[in-house]
């Protein structure tokens, strides 16, 4: 006896085995190609020259960050680069700004911003970088910086409670 469903089973068995690289290698490709738009999109949200971090002073939104922020003094020509720290709860307490004025590519991603306020640390540290600075910091550190004040710019950034 023959069994006439045994054929037809294999016929489409073959040609699903045939497909299923070819559908793999598809979704490969589709893959890459959209995470390479998700990076190229995300290069629009890095920080740009001329942004502003503003601090307010004593502002109702402010939350209590627990971080301190490391950053390089930038020095004069045949003086040592001195390191301080970023502490965004000191620097809102009396206000400041930073402002984004270069940003280097090599040897690591960095950005010099040049702040402007009261202190960035607690008053009498060794680490703050005092009130008038220009300083480079890391664009994870920016964003932090940037995250803790209330985003980028000078309008009102209230949080919604």
């Amino acid at each position: 006896m023959r069994r006439p469903d045994q054929h037809g089973r294999s016929g489409q068995g073959t040609s699903l085995a045939a497909w299923l690289p070819v559908l793999a290698a598809m979704g490969i490709m589709v893959t890459g190609c959209l995470s390479a738009v998700v990076v190229l999109q995300l290069d629009a949200f890095r920080p740009k020259l001329g942004d502003i971090v503003a601090f307010r002073p004593a502002s109702q939104d402010a939350d209590s960050w627990q971080m301190t922020i490391p950053a390089r003094i930038v020095a004069a020509p045949g003086r040592a680069p001195a390191d301080c720290t970023l502490d965004p709860n000191v620097m809102a307490k009396d206000g400041g700004s930073l402002v984004v004025e270069q940003r280097q590519d090599a040897p690591d991603l960095l950005y010099q911003v040049h702040w402007s306020g009261a202190h960035t640390a607690p008053a009498r540290s060794r680490q703050d970088c005092g009130a008038t600075a220009d300083l480079l910091v890391s664009r994870t550190d920016l964003q932090r910086l940037a995250n803790a004040a209330g985003g980028f710019g000078v309008g009102d950034k209230g949080i919604a409670r």
